[in-house]
């Protein structure tokens, strides 16, 4: 499963397409807490998750993405990467179902957001060929 996603973006509007990404993680139910360059999303109960497992309903269960930016001379990144998603909130291969389906939708939704907000330039999975 992939872990790392990157969405190119025009330059000069960074902080428009983290404020983009921010809103449409909100609307995919996430909690989005932005600390510096760097948004954190979380949903679902960490603590039912590690101790049911895969018996937590979906929509409880905890699923936490970081998106931070990277610039490099003109060109600016935005990188979506799992984080918080250890072997204790697994849920076997149930759990592991769910999660790449969230990682998907997750994906989708942002993708969605930045090509309608007209900032997306390009997305790429890490080690995958352009997706676009």
């Amino acid at each position: 499963m992939d872990t790392t996603r990157h969405f190119a973006v025009h330059t000069g509007d960074r902080c428009t397409a983290m404020e983009v990404a921010g809103a449409a993680l909100r609307t995919a139910g996430h909690r989005v807490e932005s600390t510096g360059g760097t948004l954190t999303a979380t949903t679902g109960n960490l603590l039912l998750t590690i101790l049911l497992g895969a018996l937590v309903h979906p929509a409880h269960e905890f699923r936490q993405y970081e998106l931070s930016t990277t610039v490099t001379g003109t060109a600016t990144t935005i990188t979506l990467r799992h984080t918080g998603h250890g072997t204790a909130v697994a849920g076997g291969s149930i759990g592991a179902a769910r999660r790449r389906a969230a990682w998907h939708d997750v994906n989708s939704a942002l993708e969605r957001a930045l090509r309608a907000a007209g900032v997306l330039q390009a997305r790429t999975d890490v080690g995958a060929h352009p997706a676009l």
